[in-house]
């Protein structure tokens, strides 16, 4: 059978095949440059005026950071919600997380981000733990030899 040679033609084929470079990896010194730009605007954004907080005088504009301060503690301690459809009172449990974390941040210390399994842990299992480390420094003493010889 004849080809038909009035039909389209196939694009042709290019001479060289162009790879674009791979992107540069992003260094340590990148991520960190970028980090601290994130929190710079981060922290620009929360002093903005823009919330809205009752108040016993009556409604006032906070900042964002305010108002994130101030849902933080309403989880924290929990809350009543009354459900239209019902009719009926909803109360929300205060979040033991949410505690922590506020605890920790007015106490001074920095809350890790969860980024490994050991992050994970329930504040029981991370007292356990801690209580088990201290009893083992107590037993093999700062220099990690056996405390056995000790005299009572």
């Amino acid at each position: 059978m004849p080809k038909d040679k009035g039909g389209p033609k196939p694009p042709p084929k290019p001479d060289k095949k162009i790879i674009p470079n791979p992107p540069k990896a992003p260094t340590i010194g990148d991520k960190q440059r970028a980090g601290r730009l994130l929190s710079e605007h981060l922290r620009k954004i929360a002093q903005e005026e823009t919330e809205f907080a009752s108040h016993p005088d009556g409604d006032r504009m906070v900042t964002k950071a305010e108002a994130l301060a101030r849902l933080m503690f309403k989880l924290a301690l929990g809350w009543e919600e009354d459900d239209v459809k019902t009719g009926k009172t909803k109360i929300h449990n205060p979040s033991a997380g949410m505690i922590a974390l506020i605890w920790d941040r007015i106490e001074g210390r920095s809350v890790p981000l969860a980024g490994d399994d050991r992050q994970k842990r329930t504040l029981p299992k991370k007292v356990s733990e801690e209580s088990k480390r201290r009893l083992n420094e107590l037993a093999t003493g700062s220099n990690g030899s056996s405390n056995s010889d000790m005299q009572t």
